[in-house]
């Protein structure tokens, strides 16, 4: 029973997934996107914004601060859908140069780049020299990514039509980032082959604990 409740878990989360994909690409390939769309694509960059104000050691500034930025959009929300298309800019242009910053900062030697740190939280057993250089090389790999799709974001929102920044914006980044987790993982099997082994999953709840160790620590 437990087996077949996640995987319908999987299925559901796999719709949601979809959902927001196509709701997303709508929203920001539009130039007068519905309301619901906009609010749906900003979902998720809002509630990290309220999860990382109510971690901060100044949580209640942080808070009203946030909940003020809602209150003025709620306020301006039709000014907001006839520049959509900035807005989405804003939120995929950013959000990318951010996780650039976070990656290619801590580049300054191999155990202390951040998927060196994020390997220390997954892997139990202590790691070598070898596999340090190893992770270093994967955050390297992650801040070059970073910045490549934020050149391309620009680039395609100042250049091309709309519609194709937002397909490689809506469409095309979630699949490069699928892709990126699922190309370290292989690699890593061929460069690490006798090396501790942790999943995609189990990555990813690492990065969590991190990012909560480090909100904790701040």
């Amino acid at each position: 029973m437990t087996g077949l409740w996640r995987k319908l878990r999987l299925v559901l989360l796999a719709v949601v997934a979809l959902v927001y994909v196509v709701l997303d690409y709508l929203a920001s390939s539009s130039p007068h996107p519905p309301a619901y769309a906009v609010v749906l694509g900003a979902a998720p960059l809002t509630m990290a914004l309220l999860g990382a104000s109510w971690n901060s050691s100044f949580r209640l500034p942080a808070m009203l601060l946030c909940l003020g930025g809602l209150l003025a959009i709620a306020l301006n929300l039709q000014q907001l859908l006839a520049h959509a298309a900035w807005f989405y800019l804003l939120q995929h242009a950013g959000i990318m140069t951010a996780l650039g910053i976070m990656f290619g900062r801590t580049l300054g030697s191999h155990e202390s780049a951040l998927c060196s740190r994020i390997a220390k939280i997954a892997i139990a057993v202590p790691l070598d020299a070898g596999y340090f250089h190893y992770t270093w090389k994967v955050t390297l790999a992650w801040t070059i990514y970073f910045a490549v799709s934020t050149l391309l974001s620009l680039s395609l929102f100042a250049l091309a039509p709309q519609a194709y920044w937002a397909l490689f914006a809506a469409v095309l980044t979630p699949v490069s980032l699928g892709l990126m987790f699922g190309g370290e993982y292989l690699v890593r099997q061929l460069v690490l082959p006798d090396g501790p082994p942790f999943s995609i999953a189990q990555t990813i709840q690492s990065y969590r604990k991190y990012t909560q160790c480090r909100n904790a620590a701040d």
